[in-house]
């Protein structure tokens, strides 16, 4: 995996903030985790999530290793730390959400650290954005122009990354059980400058040089017109408990 990819969005944490969507209810319904939880937002980025489980659960604890993003963090008890080392004593948490971030620190290392701030019984949940694919993109420019730079991204292209579900190997004989899924069906509305927005904030992008990033943007914003879009996604959440 990528850490150039990894560390690159603090460079797109505003773009990341106003384009990316925020996360339905319905997904955070499916893991049947309790109103009086506390809750942990793992990898938090700049609070999409966060935001939605200060509202649901008693009490939220946000971690997020970036600088950049955890600032635009608004809600619950915000800390600096990682996956692998999550600033949380043993047996603390009732559940760990991580949204658009798991893949990012799939390891042995980082399951050890999960298991042992969840209490008996606890949840992990992992949340990922999808798009539709049987829909066509609302800029078929855009796609042609995404298409033109995959060969060129620095570590591959996102796909690899989340979509491939190469991160389940790193549940292969560990401490949690088999993991469960459940699919929450949802719309993204933006207008032209959150659509460039939501596009500037994907690793693929995020982790270019500033001279690219800038041709990157300008070419986005002469593509996209005004006007609002309509992004047919989907939420998968996979659950799992340890052993």
């Amino acid at each position: 995996m990528s850490e150039l990819r990894a560390r690159s969005f603090g460079v797109a944490a505003a773009h990341y903030e106003r384009g990316r969507p925020v996360w339905p209810a319905d997904a955070i319904d499916a893991t049947g985790v309790p109103a009086d939880a506390h809750v942990l937002d793992l990898g938090a980025g700049t609070g999409k999530l966060t935001r939605l489980l200060a509202e649901r659960f008693a009490h939220v604890t946000a971690v997020e290793p970036d600088d950049a993003m955890r600032e635009l963090i608004r809600w619950g008890d915000v800390r600096e730390g990682s996956a692998e080392q999550i600033p949380l004593p043993d047996s603390s948490v009732d559940a760990v959400f991580a949204a658009e971030a798991f893949h990012w620190f799939a390891n042995e290392t980082s399951l050890a650290e999960i298991a042992r701030v969840l209490r008996q019984g606890g949840t992990l949940a992992l949340f990922w954005t999808r798009s539709n694919g049987e829909t066509r993109p609302p800029v078929p420019e855009v796609d042609a122009f995404l298409e033109g730079m995959r060969e060129s991204t620095p570590g591959g292209w996102s796909a690899s990354f989340s979509s491939s579900g190469e991160w389940q190997r790193a549940f292969e004989g560990g401490p949690f059980e088999e993991l469960r899924e459940a699919v929450v069906p949802f719309e993204h509305t933006v207008d032209g400058h959150e659509y460039v927005s939501y596009l500037l904030s994907q690793s693929s992008i995020t982790a270019r040089p500033p001279d690219q990033r800038a041709e990157i943007a300008a070419e986005l914003n002469r593509i996209v017109a005004e006007g609002r879009y309509v992004l047919p996604m989907r939420v998968e959440v996979y659950m799992t408990r340890p052993r």
